[in-house]
């Protein structure tokens, strides 16, 4: 059972709400974590994340019913000309430059890793938030500072899309079937295509812990940059020009033409390879560590010494075939031995693996384990910081 869904097992929550139906968890975070002195992160710092040229924020306004859209980085005397209310302050992905906030995802440990996305954190005003809206994929809203009132519908829940603003889609106001305020420890789970609406009482903080769902744009990019992808075949019209032709009209032979092509140049296996790679890819790859090339060698050493532990940004999954093991790492690809299998899977679920497990395979398997996963900055040896 996992500590942040309350009374609910996994396995009820997997069945019943996950991408099914929102829910509320009262208390599913300590207080003391999220929020007062000790929070994982506090609002002065959240202000200067955005004023950062390569961390990516927005600031959102509204009065009455016009809205107002600013994109960082912001800046710094722009918070002194704000009113004291009607306004929210966004920051992305700040798991990636805040190690703190890597707590919330460790405690997301019942689903699986390639699914988590990123948190980003807002900070609210009195009256602030982003209006009633949709969102494309899951979410758990956990309160920090604060309170915020909460009308959530049902998915795919009939909507009116509105844009009161070029840049800020919403939706009109629903019939919501969750009404409700939350404190600081207390989480939503949002499924996609769910309204929702946010409204700050007084000054508030909110993370959203989000999980990305691969999408078939993304999996064709990837297939693109295979190898051998190839796409200089050309159409040929021998024996089907005739007199007539020359009026410009296109048959259905040449639709038929470019389907075929495109058919038979992709393996069920290169579609797979595609997946994997699109579903570990990082958005900021170059902020993990990683050793220099003649560090490699004694990292190496440490890590079959004293063990392993993954970085919490990393994203590793694994296929396993008949010829071995297809392993993904932060968007990389490389065959392995079936028997590391237990280590993959021990480091998804805990984040750690040990010295003994390490020794338990063949030297020359986890050597090769090891270099491809530190020298990608997924994991490091135990005594190391994360």
């Amino acid at each position: 059972m996992s500590k942040i869904l309350g009374d609910i097992s996994t396995e009820q929550f997997l069945k019943e709400y996950w991408q099914k139906r929102p829910l509320l968890i009262r208390g599913a975070f300590s207080s003391a974590l999220v929020s007062g002195e000790n929070a994982l992160i506090t609002a002065d710092e959240l202000a200067g994340y955005s004023l950062e040229d390569d961390i990516e924020s927005r600031l959102i306004q509204c009065d009455g019913q016009n809205w107002q859209l600013e994109h960082g980085p912001i800046d710094e005397t722009r918070f002194a000309e704000l009113k004291d209310e009607n306004w929210t302050l966004l920051v992305q992905s700040l798991d990636y430059f805040h190690p703190p906030l890597s707590e919330l995802i460790k405690a997301c440990n019942f689903i699986p890793r390639w699914r988590l996305d990123d948190v980003m954190v807002s900070y609210a005003t009195n009256g602030g938030g982003v209006g009633p809206h949709l969102d494309k994929y899951d979410v758990f809203l956990i309160q920090g500072d604060g309170q915020r009132r909460w009308r959530v519908g049902h998915k795919n829940q009939n909507t009116i899309a509105v844009s009161p603003h070029p840049q800020i889609a919403q939706i009109e106001p629903f019939d919501a079937e969750i009404d409700v305020i939350v404190n600081p420890g207390d989480m939503l789970y949002i499924p996609p295509n769910t309204p929702h609406w946010g409204e700050s009482i007084g000054n508030s903080i909110c993370y959203s812990v989000g999980f990305r769902a691969p999408n078939i744009g993304g999996i064709i990019q990837k297939l693109m940059q295979l190898p051998h992808t190839e796409l200089d075949q050309l159409w040929s019209d021998e024996n089907k020009l005739t007199v007539e032709s020359n009026g410009g009209e296109l048959s259905d032979d040449m639709s038929k033409w470019a389907q075929q092509q495109l058919s038979q140049l992709w393996t069920s296996d290169d579609y797979l390879t595609a997946f994997g790679k699109e579903v570990t890819e990082l958005k900021y790859p170059d902020l993990l560590e990683v050793p220099l090339e003649d560090e490699l060698s004694n990292w190496i050493a440490l890590a079959l010494d004293e063990g392993i532990k993954a970085d919490p940004l990393a994203r590793i999954t694994y296929i396993e075939k008949q010829d071995g093991l297809w392993l993904f790492i932060n968007g990389e690809y490389q065959p392995m031995d079936s028997r590391l299998t237990p280590v993959v899977t021990q480091l998804n679920r805990t984040l750690e693996c040990s010295s003994e497990q390490l020794a338990s395979l063949d030297k020359n398997i986890s050597n090769d384990f090891l270099a491809f996963a530190l020298g990608l900055g997924a994991i490091k040896p135990a005594s190391f910081d994360i």
